[in-house]
């Protein structure tokens, strides 16, 4: 995933450089490294990332793009990144 890749997807997530990071469990001037192409994310984040471009390119419509971001804050918000993951990979079922 390329610099302008993780930009382009925390846009479409409606994310800001701080909820992404906090997401992430990095701080905003990370996210922006990211961005600028300056430092990479590490394997795990990446392959995070890939899932959640993967669901956001699955969602059809507005509100099934709103429900799968939902989805994400509140598994993000209850039980961290693993618990995000289980999020992401149940949506498959």
């Amino acid at each position: 995933m390329e610099s302008e890749d993780i930009r382009q997807l925390r846009q479409r997530l409606g994310w800001s450089l701080a909820d992404f990071g906090r997401y992430f469990g990095v701080t905003a001037q990370a996210v922006l490294k990211w961005e600028r192409g300056t430092a990479q994310p590490n394997d795990f984040a990446l392959a995070t990332m890939i899932q959640l471009r993967s669901g956001l390119d699955a969602a059809v419509g507005e509100q099934q793009k709103q429900q799968f971001i939902n989805g994400l804050k509140r598994a993000l918000l209850t039980g961290g990144i693993l618990a995000l993951l289980a999020y992401l990979f149940n949506q498959e079922d």
